[in-house]
């Protein structure tokens, strides 16, 4: 990248401190860096350090060279690339097009309620919303330039093998189990007291005997729409059991092979037992579709983060940050430096 230096004098040298809040509006929009058409000021750098302070975890470590004042710089400057990138592509994201992909998210959640939204989205992404929604038109600069400037090539086969291969404990397990659930047939005490006792006895039984509990399964007032062979479901990935049933998903994944579980209660509030015929790895064609994505998420981020120091090498940059300057020791105005 050529960085155009221009040595600041006279006046200027009021640029020779630290960034802290200015009471002259003069000075807190004076210039320090030029990217393209685009000028960024002392108030869009102390704006940028809340923005940056709030997605440094995301930013990757490959850009976070020098100083937290050096990084909230290529910071603003590697967004102004994408701004200007996408101003070129006639990219344009107003409050409507902000909505429809508000919109679009809650769509694909399922979700109807947008402070339900609010929640999910705070919590996936450790954000206030605000703070998620002010750069939401960014994330849609980024994915469209990624369509039509950028384009990652799709993971191979033998990437996904591998990936497998060496993450099979984070893609769960995959169970064939028994299950026996039993409601009361009213919500007294005495009836809940007599059916968890029940419930108890049986698993004493199936724990010396697990032909007992497969017998019990088979019987009429067993609930499980699997009643008819004994209660059996026969190898259901963890991840697609929690969809249905949640509580026995988590009360599997505590449970060794040829053991019986405790009796718990499910989220419809009846009465249950599992016992664990087996438990193996998930296998890769039940997972393949999600470690596909993960990976071309991983190649659409490692491609963007290529284009963009790519696109700063052939982007006009002056710098008059005296801070930057002195920190990447640039003292000739025809110095030519590339931090990247």
């Amino acid at each position: 990248m050529r960085l155009r230096v221009i040595i600041l004098t006279g006046a200027l040298l009021l640029f020779g401190f630290s960034f802290s809040p200015l009471s002259s509006y003069e000075s807190l929009n004076q210039v320090i860096a030029i990217v393209g058409n685009q000028a960024i000021t002392l108030t869009d750098f102390e704006k940028g350090a809340e923005k940056y302070k709030a997605f440094s975890r995301f930013v990757p470590a490959a850009r976070k060279k020098g100083s937290l004042h050096s990084q909230v710089l290529d910071f603003l400057i590697d967004r102004a690339v994408v701004d200007i990138a996408a101003e070129e592509e006639s990219i344009q994201v107003n409050e409507k097009r902000v909505e429809a992909e508000v919109q679009k998210r809650m769509d694909a959640q399922g979700i109807t309620d947008i402070e339900y939204f609010k929640k999910t989205v705070s919590q996936q992404f450790g954000l206030p919303y605000e703070i998620w929604l002010a750069d939401l038109p960014y994330q849609i600069k980024k994915g469209q330039l990624l369509q039509v400037k950028i384009s990652p090539p799709l993971p191979s086969e033998q990437e996904i093998q591998s990936w497998y291969n060496k993450n099979k404990a984070k893609v769960g397990f995959e169970f064939k189990f028994r299950e026996l659930i039993l409601s009361p047939t009213n919500n007294s005490i005495d009836e809940e007291s007599k059916l968890f006792q029940e419930m108890n006895e049986i698993r004493s039984k199936s724990l010396k005997d697990p032909s007992f509990f497969r017998l019990v399964a088979s019987g009429p007032r067993n609930e499980s729409r699997h009643r008819t062979s004994g209660g059996l479901v026969n190898w259901v990935p963890s991840f697609e059991l929690y969809k249905s049933q949640p509580t026995t998903a988590s009360v599997l994944a505590q449970v060794q092979q040829g053991k019986v579980s405790e009796v718990f209660r499910d989220e419809r509030k009846r009465y249950c037992v599992v016992y664990v015929e087996g438990a193996r790895p998930t296998p890769l064609d039940a997972v393949r579709k999600g470690i596909q994505g993960l990976l071309f998420r991983d190649k659409e981020q490692g491609s963007f983060e290529d284009w963009v120091t790519a696109t700063r090498k052939t982007t006009s940059i002056t710098i008059f940050d005296p801070i930057y300057l002195k920190e990447h020791s640039i003292t000739n105005p025809e110095e030519k430096y590339n931090p990247d």
